[in-house]
């Protein structure tokens, strides 16, 4: 079952499309379904989270484009977590990751929602003791404050327009790049790479599928 559901992810065909060898794609999709529900990958990676390692929490949010089999037909499903900009339609990963770029959290968002917003609120990994390193796109004065409720100090460089700009560790920042790299290994996985859910609980499970082989590969 897990061999069949790590082929969808790599390969992005439709479950109807699964080679013989892995059994019946309707067996292989409800298991997947149960799992899903279940909350079973986002326990997965909890667990992996919790060997975290190094101080610095590398804070980013990539786009996906939703291929037209995710996009909803007119009396379909709700949209969920989709957004249109110019591209068409996007959904928006937000990820945290530790200071060797291992995801810890994983979440989504509409594509045109701002970064800064999709941060404040959904609930993060604990940051107690830790610092946390984002770009300019979360320059926010309430997003710092909401920080340092969590326990972490801020490493964010202010907008050009700042009248009195925060400090930030030059030298910390230059490591930001571990999080766009976390990004660039998980859309390797077509599944990931484009959206073909409709609905983000399947999506957002793929994607933390794709980050718990990436750990599984990279640090054990």
């Amino acid at each position: 079952m897990f061999e069949a559901m790590v082929y969808i992810l790599r390969v992005g065909c439709p479950w109807r499309d699964l080679p013989a060898i892995y059994g019946s794609w309707n067996s292989v999709y409800t298991r997947w379904r149960r799992w899903c529900l279940a909350g079973l990958w986002e326990q997965l990676l909890a667990v992996l989270a919790r060997k975290a390692k190094g101080k610095l929490r590398f804070l980013d949010a990539s786009h996906v484009k939703v291929h037209q089999d995710g996009s909803n037909p007119a009396g379909g499903q709700q949209y969920q977590a989709m957004g249109r900009t110019k591209g068409g339609l996007n959904t928006k990963i937000s990820a945290w990751v530790d200071g060797c770029g291992q995801a810890v959290s994983l979440s989504l968002a509409p594509g045109p929602q701002a970064d800064v917003s999709v941060a404040q609120a959904t609930a993060p990994p604990k940051l107690r003791g830790t610092i946390t390193v984002a770009d300019k796109g979360y320059d926010s004065d309430g997003f710092r404050a909401q920080l340092g409720r969590w326990g972490s100090r801020s490493c964010i460089p202010p907008r050009s327009n700042r009248l009195k700009p925060a400090r930030w560790h030059r030298g910390y920042y230059r490591m930001r790049h571990k999080v766009e790299n976390l990004f660039q290994r998980l859309k390797r996985y077509r599944r990931v790479g484009t959206r073909y859910e409709k609905i983000d609980l399947y999506f957002l499970a793929f994607v933390q599928l794709a980050a718990i082989l990436d750990w599984l590969k990279n640090r054990f």
